[in-house]
Order: structure tokens, then C-alpha cells, then sequence
């Protein structure tokens, strides 16, 4: 039966979390309100010290902390959250705060609530981050829109379409919209963006510009690092996302489409890039996805349609440089490769964040490149939720040597 006195329930899933779960403990626990909350936590069979941790706070704090505790791993079983975690929430609302994530405002919680009560049309709240990184321990600010206030549908499909997304730990959302939610939203193992994306379909956001959580990156048991190990992993949360973003396309009326589209076509490259082409396709017709799209991208690996591609660069172009430093950047290298076409190094754009080199060479911010060589050109290694931005860059320096070999007219 629903406790009324809770007025917030936080969902918290751990893995493998033993240096990470105390912090994301503690900031829900220093959170001071005029209200009850709840803090849920799925604990998901974790091999190391994760459990007895939790089991600790569970022990000190019985009246705040509830625990499901898992013998089997769920994660690629189910969907956790709609298992096992929203069942259990009992708040009118509800707020998020992964493992390896946590907060570090005291008055984050009443903040959002206030704002949410006073104002019943806004379906979320959300707020800035610090984004660390695991692996240096450089912390960046996400700055996910520039300033307090509501952003539309629009603008929060936008934020989280390329590499930087949304600090999930951010998020309030209101309980009640739960139950119309269209299952579709729920079929992916990503569910922060498809979450996000519901709650603004049913009301207005709101953002606060001030950072009042951390989100870690690369983390060894973070989402994104599997993806990034795994090709199988990677080529199934590609196709998760493709089967969500046209699923999402068709549910807002297609409204949204060009925007969308882009997205989606990236999700095909990453798709196809993560499985040789008989078995992609083969599986690819299996699962329903456009083969026409699926055909075309691989069409764009080939290194027949590489050289057509850096054939109009080399003419006006002292040097090539590669730009980006993810795995189409990896394929465009073995592809120049094997054209026997020399590239003086990699590029990404200024202020992000960038390894000193990518196997034997160098990785430059623009701006570097650009004041270090004249005459130079550029491969666009991007997928297509990125180029638009990324040529509009290039513009703003005044740079027209460049080629798009992974955009699908």
C-alpha cells in the first residue's frame, strides 16, 4: 500500500559500485527537506563490496533506505526500472541517482519540489552537473542549456542527440504520468533520454543552470564504456535506440522528424560499423530496420567510396587531417590506409575532451591545427547527429576543405 506521508521516492540502481555507492548514498541522505523521501536502491548481484555497503546505510537508515537485493544479475534480463523500481515508488514524485553518480546540493530535492508543486503544468525538473571524468578526473560543466528556465519539446530532444547528454541524476519527474507511459519508452537498457523525452511530451521542463549533482564518466561498469568495449553490446543498443528514435518520430506526430532522422541515421551507421556486412544485414532484416539505409551505409565504409570522397581534397589540401577520434574515425584511417593516402593526425573540436594521440598519431584541437598548418583538409569521421554542427564549425574558420564520407543523402 502507498505510504501518503512520502512525498519523493529516489531510485538508485548499483553494480559493481564499491568506490562509488557511499557518495551516492550519502547525497540523498544530506538532502534536507520539509518532507519525507525515500531513497530505492536495486542492487543488482554485484561481485565485489557493493551489496554489504548498501546493506550498511540499510541498517543505520531503515526508516529512508529500501533495498531489493538481487542473486542473479538483471540487467540484460529486464528492464530494472520497470520491474522492479517503479513499482515500488510511493512518492508523488519521483527523482534518479545512479550508483556511481551523486549529489551535492542539500537543498536539491526541496528546490525542484517546490518549483513542481507551485507550478502543476511542469511535468520534470532538471538542473546543470559537473561532469568528471573517471579515468583523469577532469571535471567540465555539462551546461546542458545556458540558463535557469523552461525549454521546450524541441530543445530537449536536441540535448543528448550527439556525445553530450543530460545528467541523469538531475531529474524530477512527477509519478502520476507513469501509468499512460507507452511501453515503447521502456524497450531500450538506455532509459535516461526516452524518459526525458516522455515527461516533456506530457508537460513543460524546467531547468535550474546551477550544478547540484556530479556525473561520473567512464567508469569501468558505466553504460557508455561497455558500449564502447563490446561491439556486441554496441550493436544491440544501437539497435534499441533505432527501434525507440522511430518509434518516438511516429508517437510526437513525425513533427520533429528532419531532427530526428539525423539521430537515427547515426544509430544505422553504428549499426552496421559494429557488424560485418553479411551478418548486419542478415540480422538487420531479421529485426525489421530499412534495409535500404542499412545497404547504403555499408556502401559508405567502402574504401572505393572513400577514395571518391578525399580524391577532391587532395588537390587543394597540403595535409589530411581525420576529424573525430571515434570507430568511424578508426575505419576512415584503415580506409585512407590502404589508398596509401598519409594523414598528418587527428582533430576534435576546442574544449573537448581528447586523448594526446590515437595509435601512432597526434589528436589536435582545431584551433591547433588550424594555427600549426596551412592548407590543410578535412575528413569528417562524424556521424551525421554530428556533422551539421561540426561543418558549421569549420565555416566559422573559414574552412571549405573538407568531405563528409559517413552522410546518407
Amino acid at each position: 500500500m502507498k505510504d501518503s506521508g512520502i512525498l519523493v521516492s529516489v531510485l538508485c540502481t548499483a553494480y559493481n559500485h564499491e568506490k562509488f555507492i557511499a557518495d551516492a548514498i550519502e547525497g540523498v541522505l544530506k538532502q534536507k527537506t520539509d518532507f519525507r523521501y525515500e531513497l530505492i536502491i536495486h542492487e543488482d548481484a554485484s561481485t565485489d563490496r557493493t551489496a554489504e555497503i548498501i546493506k550498511d546505510y540499510e541498517n543505520r537508515y531503515p526508516e529512508i533506505i529500501k533495498v531489493i537485493y538481487q542473486d542473479v544479475n538483471q540487467y540484460q534480463q529486464c528492464n530494472i526500472y520497470e520491474k522492479y523500481l517503479f513499482p515500488r515508488v510511493q512518492g508523488k514524485y519521483f527523482a534518479t541517482c545512479e550508483g556511481d553518480d551523486y549529489w551535492t546540493d542539500e537543498k536539491k530535492l526541496q528546490l525542484q519540489v517546490d518549483f513542481l508543486e507551485a507550478h502543476p503544468d511542469y511535468s520534470m525538473c532538471m538542473h546543470n552537473a559537473v561532469k568528471l571524468n573517471f579515468e583523469t578526473g577532469e571535471e567540465t560543466l555539462l551546461n546542458t542549456f545556458p540558463q535557469d528556465g523552461t525549454y521546450s519539446q524541441k530543445e530537449q530532444i536536441r540535448a543528448g542527440l550527439g556525445s553530450e547528454f543530460p545528467a541523469f541524476a538531475s531529474c524530477v519527474f512527477r509519478t502520476e504520468l507513469l501509468a499512460e507511459m507507452p511501453h515503447f519508452f521502456l524497450e531500450q537498457k538506455v532509459l535516461d533520454y526516452p524518459l526525458r523525452q516522455y515527461y516533456a511530451s506530457k508537460g513543460s521542463v524546467y531547468y535550474y543552470e546551477k550544478p547540484m549533482s556530479v556525473y561520473r564518466m567512464a567508469t569501468p561498469q558505466s553504460y557508455m564504456i561497455q558500449v564502447g568495449r563490446n561491439q556486441s553490446f554496441y550493436n544491440n543498443y544501437t539497435l534499441e535506440m533505432i527501434r525507440f528514435f522511430e518509434k518516438f518520430d511516429n508517437y510526437m506526430g513525425r513533427q520533429y522528424h528532419d531532427l530526428l532522422q539525423n539521430k537515427i541515421l547515426s544509430d544505422y551507421f553504428g549499426y552496421c560499423l559494429s557488424m560485418d556486412e553479411e551478418q548486419g544485414k542478415k540480422k538487420a532484416k531479421e529485426h525489421g530496420l530499412n534495409m535500404q539505409i542499412v545497404e547504403n551505409c555499408y556502401q559508405c565504409f567502402s574504401t572505393e567510396h572513400m577514395r571518391a570522397c578525399v580524391s577532391k581534397l587532395q588537390d587543394t589540401a597540403d595535409r589530411l587531417f581525420i576529424y573525430g577520434v571515434s570507430r568511424l574515425s578508426a575505419l576512415c584511417k584503415a580506409k585512407m590506409d590502404e589508398l596509401g593516402i598519409t594523414v598528418q593526425g587527428y582533430v576534435v573540436s576546442d574544449g573537448v575532451m581528447k586523448p594526446e594521440h590515437v595509435e601512432d598519431k597526434p589528436v589536435y584541437y582545431l584551433s591547433q591545427a588550424l594555427a600549426d598548418y596551412e592548407c590543410s583538409g578535412f575528413v569528417l569521421a562524424v556521424q551525421p547527429v554530428n556533422g551539421a554542427a561540426i561543418v558549421e564549425t569549420l565555416k566559422r574558420y573559414g574552412v571549405t576543405c573538407y568531405c563528409e564520407p559517413y552522410q546518407i543523402l
